[in-house]
């Protein structure tokens, strides 16, 4: 018999390998860019490609991995909702880097995307900082996209 906990390794394992074909297959839009220059398209696509599997293509938490979690997904479309009308840009952003340790969190239940993009952007032609920088604008359009599914 399966255990919950094999589905979901085996779930992981899954959405790394289809994250990494479809990050090794796309480029980011140049269109509908934020200020700075960060495509709200590149935070859709990221945010398609490595969160909906548990947050849901819409972001209320019902994506398909979630039934095997022993949290539930967060809903990130009332972030703003549980923030007294404030979207947490900043808290989300450290989130979703989880490189630093974010003390409310509690457990690191999710990946951290942060390390995730940095291997992504190594190329022998790409210095540490300028790596930094890329995984900077993944995390800030991903933040831009969730900003959008806020709900009014």
């Amino acid at each position: 018999m399966i255990s919950k906990l094999m589905i979901m390794l085996l779930a992981t394992g899954l959405l790394v390998v289809a994250a990494s074909e479809a990050a090794a297959n796309s480029a980011p839009a140049p269109e509908g860019k934020q200020p700075g220059g960060i495509s709200i398209e590149l935070g859709k696509s990221d945010f398609r490609t490595y969160c909906a599997a548990c947050h849901g293509v819409s972001g209320i938490g019902d994506g398909t991995v979630g039934e095997f979690m022993n949290i539930t997904p967060a809903d990130l479309t009332r972030l703003s909702w549980k923030n007294a009308g404030l979207f947490p840009r900043q808290r989300l952003i450290d989130v979703i880097d989880g490189r630093a340790e974010v003390r409310v969190h509690g457990l690191r239940d999710m990946p951290v995307w942060g390390d995730w993009f940095n291997a992504e952007a190594v190329s022998p032609d790409m210095t540490p900082e300028a790596r930094e920088e890329v995984v900077r604008m993944r995390i800030d359009s991903l933040v831009n996209y969730i900003e959008t599914l806020q709900v009014k």
